[in-house]
């Protein structure tokens, strides 16, 4: 007699029993964030028209290229919302993480698309569409898309300087892939971003203008975000800081496009003269990302930081910051889950939780508004033998940050779109942002 093995509940079943309070949708979200996500040929196929993984500054992905199925890293959408399935989910935005060894699968099902867990259908899926000017080209051919990816279709992406100083096993932050990503992209094809080190500022204020004009509200830019590798010598003979590397764009911007859409600028820590100067031309929030609050474990998972800056410079000038750009415009990054990141990280989920707490309670008490990223492990990382994040860590790092910014009155941290109760929020990065109203 055959004996049928009883196939277990989806996770975020299980637990939603567990944390009755949380929205299923955050469940679903960190599960989909740390365990990444794969496509069936269907589901790729269906892809063929929606906005494709850009590459714009790491790979956010947990399988490399070359272990994917042929045409599946340039050609899977750059991120997706989920919604209703068995569990009537609300309409939810998350990053899609490859890896062709997740439980998850995007796959077409009765002609519809479905994330499925292990087979079963957990929630149905949407694919992001192309907005209309994906595809137009610049002078010298370039697609505008390459020069400046919509994500989430609403963030303008802009890496202004793809490489990184902090160079080498001594300095490179240690779960951090953008100087392999570079590497990387350089031999792939497709309309990804443009592997050039640096962005051409006129390509730059072209897009960015095609963007701001974009009539159609389901891909309004609702925030441009600047970013890039950190900044410690001049770069081609040009400025040795990426205050000043990065200042002329936005005051280019802002002269096509004016001040209505916020520019969040993601640098390292800054002194109170660039800063100035930074909100002056036109710099509405200044993020420089601490990435984990532990003093020990910053000086291990970020050492280029530690030693170019060091802990406490760090966390000085974020409280600085706060008094230049304001209390919800200076969000540091912090990479949620790299607290147990072996071999140096906490051994047990409380303990990681509460030191993850003690920063949110020491940064938001002060008008710093950390925003969570969930840790994507990613191959070319020096921490790529780790295995994904505790569930049950990223779901207590959730409530711990949501009822941190509840308790000090504080406003969703600007530049990232809304906040709030499932259905809300934009940001795909991490369920916090969808906790509560």
């Amino acid at each position: 007699m055959s004996v049928i093995a009883k196939l277990a509940p989806p996770t975020v079943e299980t637990y939603a029993k567990k944390y009755a309070d949380v929205p299923k949708e955050v469940i679903l979200k960190e599960d989909l964030l740390r365990q990444g996500m794969d496509l069936s040929p269907a589901a790729l196929a269906a892809a063929k028209h929606s906005r494709p993984q850009a590459y714009f500054l790491f790979s956010y992905n947990m399988s490399a290229h070359g272990d994917m199925g042929e045409g599946v890293s340039t050609s899977a959408p750059e991120d997706i919302m989920f919604l209703g399935g068995p569990y009537g989910l609300a309409r939810t935005s998350v990053r899609v993480v490859l890896n062709n060894q997740s439980p998850y699968k995007i796959d077409v099902i009765d002609g519809a698309l479905k994330i499925c867990e292990n087979g079963i259908p957990v929630a149905d899926v949407v694919y992001p569409e192309k907005p209309a000017y994906y595809g137009k080209t610049l002078a010298d051919g370039l697609n505008y898309e390459q020069v400046i990816p919509l994500l989430y279709n609403s963030y303008a992406f802009i890496t202004t300087f793809r490489a990184c100083h902090y160079w080498g096993d001594k300095e490179e932050c240690q779960f951090c892939d953008i100087n392999y990503n570079l590497r990387e992209i350089r031999r792939l094809s497709g309309d990804h971003v443009t592997a050039d080190a640096i962005k051409n500022m006129d390509h730059v204020v072209e897009v960015i203008g095609a963007m701001a004009a974009e009539p159609d509200p389901a891909h309004r830019m609702i925030t441009i975000i600047m970013t890039g590798g950190s900044i410690l010598r001049s770069v081609q003979k040009g400025p040795d800081n990426a205050a000043d590397f990065n200042i002329p764009y936005v005051e280019a911007i802002r002269e096509k496009i004016g001040h209505r859409v916020p520019i969040v600028m993601i640098t390292e820590t800054q002194d109170l003269d660039r800063l100035r100067r930074m909100k002056e031309a036109g710099v509405t929030t200044h993020n420089a990302n601490l990435e984990v609050w532990d003093r020990d474990l910053f000086k291990v998972i970020a050492p280029g930081k530690e030693k170019h800056v060091g802990y406490d410079n760090w966390v000085r000038g974020l409280l600085d910051s706060v008094e230049i750009f304001g209390e919800g415009r200076v969000s540091p990054n912090m990479v949620s889950g790299i607290e147990m990141a072996r071999p140096w990280g906490f051994d047990d989920v409380k303990t990681a939780v509460a030191s993850a707490t003690e920063g949110f309670e020491y940064m938001m008490s002060r008008g710093v508004i950390p925003h969570l990223d969930t840790w994507c492990i990613e191959p070319g990382t020096r921490l790529a033998d780790n295995p994904p994040v505790s569930l049950d860590f990223l779901i207590q790092a959730d409530i711990a940050w949501y009822e941190t910014w509840r308790k000090h009155k504080l406003p969703p941290f600007e530049g990232y779109g809304p906040m709030g109760s499932p259905g809300i929020a934009v940001y795909g990065n991490t369920g916090s942002v969808d906790m509560g109203g």
